[in-house]
């Protein structure tokens, strides 16, 4: 069992959009996924299908003295029979601020996922685009950590942010960072090229795929779809598949 997570301190730079797409793409490819909603926005909730709601969300599954066990919190996704979900809920900011004064922060994840009765094959995460306790928490247990890099001026901006952090939570205990670009515009062929030169100098691998600017990918994040269901043929399917292809392996899923 693996732990992929999706951070970055920067809005806006299609982290959601990524995580709810690589966990759909894996559910696709037959492994059993656990998404972790962290974000108390909630949208890759919303986007795998959940509709808002008053139940258990998977902050009440964690800290000195959890109100419910993971198995209470996580719903199986609408779409995928393989694909569910520890749901996020607006509330979740609040609570963010005990999880953050419990000394045992670190171990919220791994002591949460002891409530659940089953094994998922991968868990996938995604987490406030800030460096609080959500963020803290799943750096301090993931296998694989990656930090969205979108195309465009100050694009580095909060890379090296987000090492320092991983660097410090994990203190030597192993794990990988790596970074993967988006919103990737095949038009704008200087600031590519600018883009690529700068990675160059990046202390963070830097994954192969390049998620393109999609319309489709838009409209689907509108209607709290992705984009498989709603334009399986359209530009960027193919490169989300491939991204979750390269995730896979990383963590030695088959």
């Amino acid at each position: 069992m693996a732990l992929i997570a999706f951070c970055t301190i920067k809005g806006g730079v299609g982290k959601t959009t990524l995580c709810a797409h690589v966990a759909s793409a894996m559910a696709d490819m037959g492994k059993r996924v656990l998404l972790l909603d962290l974000d108390p926005q909630a949208h890759a909730s919303l986007v795998l299908g959940l509709e808002s709601r008053e139940g258990p969300c998977v902050a009440e599954a964690l800290g000195a003295r959890p109100k419910y066990r993971l198995d209470q919190v996580v719903v199986a996704s609408p779409k995928r029979p393989t694909l569910f979900i520890a749901p996020a809920a607006p509330r979740m900011a609040a609570m963010e601020r005990e999880l953050f004064q419990w000394g045992h922060r670190l171990q919220a994840i791994p002591r949460a996922l002891k409530t659940l009765s089953w094994t998922p094959d991968v868990i996938i995460a995604d987490t406030p685009p800030s460096l609080g306790a959500y963020t803290e928490a799943v750096l301090g247990f993931s296998d694989l950590v990656v930090a969205p890099v979108p195309t465009g001026a100050f694009a580095l901006q909060g890379l090296g942010e987000i090492e320092a952090a991983w660097r410090d939570v994990r203190e030597q205990q192993g794990g990988e960072l790596v970074a993967v670009v988006n919103l990737w515009d095949r038009r704008t062929t200087a600031t590519n090229e600018a883009m690529e030169e700068a990675l160059k100098d990046s202390t963070v691998p830097v994954l192969r795929a390049r998620i393109p600017r999609s319309e489709s990918i838009n409209q689907a994040g509108l209607g709290y779809e992705v984009v498989f269901d709603t334009s399986p043929a359209a530009p960027g399917v193919e490169e989300l598949r491939a991204l979750a292809q390269e995730l896979a392996k990383r963590v030695g899923l088959r």
